[in-house]
This record gives structure tokens, C-alpha cells and sequence, in this order.
């Protein structure tokens, strides 16, 4: 049946004014039908959804133009929802067709989001419903419940726990600086991995790689290097509390991620062909 990649965008705007930009930016057309789910139903009798957890708006909105993919194909819409959520707005967009998105170059990933980011959310991440919820301490495997959880993330004013493996974030919700951070895999007991912070307009990007061998440019490649790298780590769910966080001193290791973020974000892919060499 294939795997459905989602991303979502919290902001803290009515849901009209979101709708209006996905129609003013993105040609948005919103259907007009009545919502219910059994799903959700069940889920707020049990008392895991709050009644202001409400489905407002569905649609469709074109990509213009369509992203670009490393086999030469491209992703042209999405279908989207608006939620709200614990006084929050959350924008759902699902882009089709979902077999091609792993394979959307980071650079066009990144073009997206800064369409996105003229909305202002305070934060972006992404889930695939593949992913096990309840492994990451959910109590059921449902969707619903991590879009419900996501204003957790930034209650405080900080973020303080990474949603997915590639994360924006305003950057007055970022107590990391820029670089390259060693952390604990909760999943992984007594394992260490890493992640990436970078800034771009007045945002923070946070990357989670996982566990890398930098002194291995093999494993640097395979981890860091793939040209839709961003695509495929923006919907994957994490979970990551960022308090154990600490910043890598080697400043080889520093060079080489900055190099990597910069030739994802920017496009320019020739400069991966001589990092970790």
C-alpha cells in the first residue's frame, strides 16, 4: 500500500489566517464536506484528545513549481488539513504522489519550507505512518495523538524535545547554538549520536543523524550525503529530548557537517564530492 509522509506546521495564528496564505501562496482549494472521525471520537472519550482538538479545513494545494526529485520525477500538490490544537493552529500537508517524496532533493525540501516560513510557524517537522507510536511512548499508534503533542514541544518558550529527525524551529525556541552536538539515544541505551543545528531566515534547523563514524567517509556518505537526505529525516519521528545535548569539540568534525548542511540547503551538490574524503 505504500508509506504516507506527512509535515506539519504549528502556529500560533487563527485557522483562517493559515488558510488564507495556503490560498493566497499555494492556490489552495478546500473542500467542502462535514468531519468525523470514530478515531478521534474514541480518542477524546478516552480523554487523550482535549475538545478543542478539532479537524477545521481540508484540501488540496498545488506546488508551483513541482519539487524536484534525484530520479528526475517531480511532487506537483498535497493534500492538506488544519487542526486545532490547545490554542494552537497546526497545518497538515501529505504530498503526492507519497512514493516520490523520499527521493525530493534537500535543496527543494528546504525551497518549500521557506514558502512556509513566510507564515511564520513556530515550528516544523514531520511524521511517516510507518512509524510505531507507541515505541516512542505514545499510548496508541495514532496520528492524531502526536499532532496533539506537538505544542508540548515548545510549551516552555524552548524546544526541548526534538520531534522528528529534521526539525525547524523559530530561533527564540533554540537554547543550542550553531554546530555539531554529541546526544544520548533514549532507544539506544548507553549510545551516543549526533545532530546538526544551522540557521536560516531567522530559523533554527536541527538534524538528527544518528549514530556516525566521522573518521569513516563511507559511513559520513551514507548517513549525511544522499542529495534527499532532508526529505527522508524531515518525517521521521524521534522523540529526542535535547537536554543531554553537548557540543563536539573536534573541529574537523564541525567543518565537514557545516559543509554538508550548506550543499544540502543551497543545492549545490558538487560540494559534497570531496567532504569526508
Amino acid at each position: 500500500m505504500g508509506v504516507d509522509n506527512y509535515i506539519y506546521f504549528v502556529f500560533n495564528k487563527k485557522p483562517e489566517e493559515v488558510e488564507d496564505f495556503l490560498k493566497r501562496e499555494f492556490e489552495a482549494e478546500v473542500r467542502d464536506e462535514e468531519f468525523g472521525d470514530p478515531r478521534m471520537d474514541y480518542l477524546k472519550e478516552k480523554g487523550l484528545l482535549g475538545q478543542d482538538f478539532q479537524l477545521i479545513t481540508s484540501g488540496e494545494l498545488l506546488f508551483d513549481p513541482p519539487l524536484r526529485t534525484d530520479e528526475g520525477e517531480t511532487v506537483a500538490n498535497a493534500d492538506f488539513d488544519v487542526y486545532t490544537v490547545r490554542g494552537y493552529t497546526i497545518l497538515e500537508i501529505h504530498p503526492n504522489p507519497r512514493s516520490r517524496w523520499g527521493f525530493v532533493l534537500s535543496s527543494e525540501v528546504i525551497r518549500l519550507l521557506k514558502r512556509f516560513m513566510e507564515a511564520e510557524p513556530l515550528l516544523i517537522c514531520g511524521y511517516r505512518d510507518d512509524a510505531d507510536l507507541t515505541e516512542l511512548g505514545f499510548e496508541h499508534d495514532m496520528s492524531y495523538l502526536f499532532i496533539n503533542w506537538l505544542p508540548e514541544t515548545i510549551k516552555t518558550g524552548k524546544l526541548e524535545t526534538l520531534p522528528s529527525g529534521l526539525t525547524i524551529v523559530k530561533k527564540e525556541f533554540m537554547t543550542l547554538g550553531d554546530g555539531l552536538y554529541e546526544i544520548l539515544i533514549p532507544w539506544r541505551p548507553g549510545e551516543r549520536g549526533f545532530l546538526f543545528v544551522g540557521g536560516l531566515d531567522g530559523y533554527d534547523v536541527i538534524w538528527f543523524f544518528g549514530i556516525v563514524d566521522f573518521d569513516d567517509p563511507e559511513d559520513v556518505k551514507e548517513s549525511l550525503m544522499e542529495p534527499w537526505e532532508m526529505a527522508w529525516d524531515l518525517v521521521i519521528s524521534v522523540k529526542l529530548p535535547l537536554e543531554n545535548a553537548k557540543r563536539v569539540q573536534n573541529n574537523k568534525w564541525q567543518e565537514m557537517v557545516r559543509e554538508i548542511f550548506k550543499a544540502h540547503t543551497s543545492g549545490d551538490y558538487s560540494q559534497l564530492k570531496c567532504i569526508g574524503a
